[in-house]
């Protein structure tokens, strides 16, 4: 029965929950009304019969006193009138029977008279008295012949009763089942529809009772559920995304080292396999230079990368004109688009426009911007770059007529690694994170970067909006300028580098400068030599396996402060970040260039120390 009555629908149990409870309480109560009604029968027979006890006790009073047996007996046969007397007996005061009446098959009188109240039939026993003396004993017995039939009249009144309960019961457990059920049933529904993954729940009656919390509570997780299901795709989406792009990245990266890379080996190769002409060798050193200078400008984009996120890339400020950095950049960007056929225009305001800015991060931030409008024009296209002033900020403006940006990429083209076309078969290379460093360092000068396009093949508009200085000089600083390439006659250097072909560059490019160079790849000889005969300065690696740069320059100074002299020390290494120029400054270098390093820059630093106001780079 428990199995069956679980197996059951809401709705069903609820209808036979009701029909239960209703026909207990039903049963209940007819019963109540039965037993109260046969209780209310007996008693009323026994009133009713001890009422004839007492009338013929009073009327046969005279017949037991004149000892009249056959006056008393037509007195007890007055009974017979009411069929369910069965008998009815007088006795005298000594006990002894002295009249009776008895209805057949009723017994004789009993020798005793003795009230009884049984389930058939019932005695009573009423006192005969004459002027205050008992002179007999009346016994009247009732049958309850009429109470089954009683009994079952009101039975069957109660079963009617009970169908009409019931009925009435089963009408209003189906009316009202359905403001209780309707609404779980529902629920029910809803969550099958969210286990297959499903989200859409539909409109449920909420009632203000437990229940309908239960369909606000059920509602709110639902949303929840929804919510945290479409992060959790959100989040699979960029995870997979991140992956692709990275992918994409990787592949870049690899194509853009190894493309470079492959034409200085390429190159190295043929020169090492065949005896070439003068015109090959130039080819091959143009060559050379041009991929080394690719490959340098994907490293320090990547360093640059590297610093911004964390947080290391530092800014030297100072006052800038905005117009002679633009045209500095127009100037490098300038033989790429004469070979393209590409007209570049220049508009700038005749004021001075000054801003507070790294030089060397703004130029190169115009020049990202530049080299992408040379390279996403087609020949014969023009790129405009202009300066527009405004009250409080100087606009630059980098137009061209290129093949533009489709309006699906234009919201991420400034996120790293991101390019509209990351296929093999892309037209363009690249990594991406030109524009991303564009942003990150106009951000870091508190400026804006935007992107703007009509759509592929309509050209691109990219917008730097820079915050005026304020109290600028009414006249631009002057651009700093290099030197050219400084005669080091005469000058007596020792390189130090654990790397021979390093050491091999190094020395050529002093040497053609007229220096006299001597070149050690071992830090304790290079000492060793120095301490025999001190030169005018000391170039240093950083990263040597035997003794590092740092310890070369504190023996340096300690040779230094035993003779009363002074060798200028400079650091020329891989690191290149801020910190570890910082660090060679702190240490004592005179200078720290990075490397790959500038023939010419180098050369000026090493004739610049000659100046009593050098000061260290």
């Amino acid at each position: 029965m428990r199995g069956w009555f679980a197996s059951l629908p809401i709705h069903q149990k609820l209808i036979a929950f009701v029909l239960a409870v209703s026909t207990a309480a039903v049963l209940a109560a007819l019963s109540g009304l039965l037993a109260f009604d046969i209780a209310r029968f007996r008693s009323s027979a026994f009133d009713e019969t001890q009422a004839l006890a007492r009338v013929i006790a009073r009327n046969s009073s005279g017949a037991v006193l004149f000892n009249d047996p056959d006056a008393a007996r037509d007195i007890l046969q007055s009974v017979e009138v009411k069929p369910s007397v069965s008998r009815a007996c007088l006795y005298a005061a000594t006990g002894s029977l002295f009249a009776a009446y008895r209805r057949p098959p009723a017994p004789p009188c009993p020798a005793v008279a003795e009230e009884a109240r049984g389930w058939r039939t019932l005695a009573v026993v009423a006192p005969v008295s004459r002027s205050g003396r008992m002179v007999g004993t009346v016994y009247v017995e009732r049958r309850l012949a009429d109470l089954p039939g009683r009994i079952f009249v009101t039975a069957a009144a109660a079963l009617v009763m009970l169908i009409v309960a019931g009925i009435l019961a089963f009408a209003l457990a189906r009316r009202m089942q359905q403001l209780i059920s309707r609404p779980i049933v529902a629920l029910a529904g809803a969550a099958r529809a969210i286990g297959r993954d499903r989200f859409e729940l539909p409109e449920i009656s909420a009632p203000p009772d437990e229940t309908g919390e239960l369909v606000r509570s059920f509602r709110d997780m639902v949303q929840r559920l929804a919510s945290a299901n479409a992060e959790r795709d959100d989040l699979l989406r960029r995870e997979r995304q991140a992956s692709r792009l990275k992918d994409e990245f990787l592949a870049a990266l690899s194509h853009e080292l190894r493309t470079p890379l492959n034409a200085i080996l390429g190159w190295t190769q043929i020169l090492e396999a065949t005896d070439p002409d003068p015109q090959m060798v130039a080819k091959a050193v143009a060559s050379v230079s041009r991929n080394a200078r690719a490959q340098s400008r994907v490293i320090e984009d990547l360093l640059d990368v590297s610093r911004i996120v964390t947080g290391k890339m530092q800014l030297s400020l100072a006052a800038v004109d905005v117009r002679a950095t633009l045209q500095a950049a127009v100037d490098v960007i300038a033989p790429a688009a004469s070979a393209k056929r590409i007209r570049v225009d220049v508009a700038v305001p005749p004021v001075p426009c000054i801003v507070q800015a790294d030089p060397d991060r703004l130029r190169q931030v115009l020049w990202n911007l530049l080299s992408n409008a040379v390279k996403f024009t087609d020949a014969g296209g023009t790129v405009a770059a202009s300066v527009v002033e405004g009250e409080r900020e100087f606009s630059i403006a980098i137009a061209d007529t290129g093949i533009g940006i489709s309006a699906e990429f234009l919201p991420f083209v400034f996120e790293r690694f991101r390019q509209a076309d990351g296929s093999p078969t892309r037209e363009h290379g690249g990594l991406g994170l030109g524009l991303a460093i564009v942003k990150d360092v106009v951000e870091l000068h508190s400026g804006t970067v935007r992107a703007g396009s009509d759509g592929p093949g309509r050209g691109a508009t990219f917008i730097v909006v820079l915050p005026r200085l304020v109290g600028a000089p009414e006249a631009a600083p002057p651009r700093a300028t290099i030197a050219p390439l400084t005669r080091l006659d005469g000058v007596d250097v020792v390189a130090i580098d654990d790397n021979q072909d390093a050491l091999e560059i190094l020395g050529r490019v002093l040497v053609s400068a007229g220096a006299h160079v001597r070149a050690f790849s071992s830090p304790e000889s290079a000492l060793a030599d120095i301490r025999r005969a001190p030169p005018f300065a000391v170039l240093c690696d950083i990263a040597m396996p035997e003794m590092d740069g740092f310890a070369v320059l504190a023996a340096i100074e300690a040779l230094d402060r035993e003779r009363g002299t002074t060798t200028p020390v400079l650091a020329l290494t891989a690191y290149a970040a801020p910190a570890d120029r910082e660090k060679s400054r702190a240490a004592g270098f005179r200078a720290h260039i990075a490397k790959p390093y500038d023939a010419a820059e180098l050369v000026r630093l090493i004739a610049a120390i000659r100046s009593p106001s050098s000061q260290s780079t």
